[in-house]
């Protein structure tokens, strides 16, 4: 389906495929649009909105008119009603299927629209914030669309310290923050300096030493809106400076991989998403298929083929594509390219690593992932790979290891699905049944469009007799792989290989669907 289209320049407009409106008439509903669009993600805590849109009545009085303005949305999405989203606390919008659009066109007049110019809900809160919204959107919004940057820039401010030595430490956490996130995602990272008005993400620390604790405070900021949307305080152990400086690091690579995601939101130049990169959903890779197509290889060529290599790999791996051979040999071009480029790239060596173990070139597959490790063992793309190519191998105790570490890397929260997934299979090869079941549990917390942790998940349940828990993931394997079936899994050319070796098929035999 076509993504949606929300528009907060000028009046408020919710735009379906071929120009359908799909706007609800209330202005509360319009309000409550609006709120979300400009927010982080486009996510708002409940009591957040509620407050906004209904402060001046009684707590569950307006939380039954909060109830009414989203169903009034939900109704007027029509089929795409999906694209209205909730969780514990919080309301808001998929940004897989609404796209924001903050682009400020002139009127008829030559005037320049203001930001939700159709809102006039009388609350105070509203007032305030809508205030607030349009004093910021003046500040920040250009009268066109501005050119867009072919990759991000990630400037790294001098940091500000009270003593040379505090200084030095500060400068080195930030460079190789910088620097492992430039060996994840696509950016141009440079010292502090930018061309005027182009768009930018700004890391910087105020450091200080008290005691024997250094104090880091670290910002990430956008430019050239000053929107400020990420701060850390850390505090590094004199005693063990190098392990306190390596979870900072790590830590702070995290807040720039979040604030890239959330900066897309009002700044869609920002390239690619490393959400989608990593995701299992078939929207999402595409998107990032996409957004890496048109990144300039001149910056980050490696990294920008490898990654295209993970997202055709994931998409042949979760049986997304109609033609897998070729979208394989594809993949396994774009990783050898990727490699050629940079040879020391840990990223572009794991990824040769998978794509080469889908193969079932098992010993090429190990090479490069032993490699990768080497060069980098803190990069978890590496050690996924590094474990898949142990099971291959039949080294199932080290492959649960190599998991096993991989997840205790503070980067490993980028993207924790291969590495649950790596360990679930080991135990399993194992004969740990019910350890790899809670790792394929945890799987699904992350990623419930991942497939083939369905797949295991229904076996396994069956297995011991929870015929109940097997018919729920087998609903839901059918639910996001189309055409599945049974019979279709008891099939040799299924992926389904450690099932069938560890006896674990007869689930296909069980009629539950």
């Amino acid at each position: 389906m076509q993504p949606l289209t929300l528009r907060l320049m000028g009046p408020v407009e919710l735009i379906g495929p071929g120009n359908l409106r799909l706007t609800p008439r209330g202005m509360r509903a319009r309000g409550a649009l609006a709120v979300m669009g400009s927010a982080v993600a486009m996510r708002v805590l409940r009591a957040r909105l509620q407050d906004l849109l209904f402060s001046t009545r009684e707590p569950d009085h307006a939380n039954a008119s909060l109830r009414q303005v989203l169903r009034e949305i939900r109704i007027g999405l029509g089929d795409a009603r999906d694209a209205l989203v909730s969780g514990p606390g919080w309301v808001g919008l998929d940004g897989t299927m609404v796209r924001l659009d903050m682009t400020a066109r002139p009127g008829p007049d030559g005037q320049m629209p203001e930001f939700a110019a159709d809102l006039d809900i009388p609350d105070p809160e509203f007032e305030d914030w809508l205030r607030d919204a349009r004093m910021h959107a003046e500040q920040t919004v250009a009268p066109s669309a501005p050119e867009a940057s072919p990759l991000p820039v990630l400037l790294t401010a001098e940091p500000v310290a009270g003593d040379s030595e505090t200084a030095v430490i500060a400068a080195m956490i930030l460079g190789e923050a910088a620097g492992r996130a430039c060996d994840l995602v696509p950016l141009v990272a440079m010292p502090d300096r930018a061309d005027p008005g182009q768009s930018a993400i700004v890391l910087s620390a105020v450091a200080t030493r008290m005691g024997k604790g250094f104090h880091l405070l670290v910002k990430l900021s956008h430019r050239p809106s000053s929107r400020l949307f990420w701060s850390h305080r850390f505090v590094l152990d004199a005693d063990d400076l190098a392990a306190s400086m390596n979870d900072c690091t790590a830590r702070i690579c995290v807040g720039v991989m979040r604030v890239l995601d959330a900066v897309r939101t009002i700044d869609a130049a920002l390239g690619v998403s490393l959400a989608d990169v990593f995701s299992y959903n078939d929207a999402r890779l595409h998107r990032a298929e996409q957004a890496l197509k048109t990144m300039d290889d001149r910056v980050s060529p490696s990294l920008t083929m490898a990654l295209r290599a993970w997202v055709l790999t994931t998409q042949v791996f979760e049986r997304l594509v109609p033609d897998p051979q070729g979208c394989i040999q594809e993949a396994r071009e774009l990783a050898t390219r990727a490699r050629e480029a940079d040879p020391c790239s840990a990223t572009a060596l794991a990824v040769g690593s998978v794509v080469e173990g889908y193969l079932d070139h098992a010993q090429v597959s190990f090479w490069l992932a032993q490699q990768a490790v080497r060069i980098d063992p803190r990069n978890f793309v590496a050690r996924s790979a590094y474990s898949q190519a142990l099971t291959d191998l039949g080294r199932h105790n080290e492959a649960h290891r190599e998991a096993q570490a991989g997840l205790a890397e503070a980067l490993s929260v980028l993207n924790p699905v291969p590495l649950q997934m790596r360990m679930g299979i080991a135990l399993i090869r194992l004969g740990r049944f019910d350890e790899a079941e809670q790792r394929f549990d945890a799987v699904q917390q992350f990623a419930p469009e991942n497939r083939p942790s369905l797949r295991f998940l229904a076996a396994l349940r069956y297995q011991r007799h929870d015929e109940a828990g097997a018919l729920a993931a087998l609903q839901a394997l059918k639910k996001v792989e189309p055409g599945f079936s049974l019979d279709l899994m008891r099939s040799d050319g299924y992926p389904v290989a450690t099932l069938r070796q560890g006896g674990l098929l007869g689930i296909t035999r069980s009629g539950l669907i």
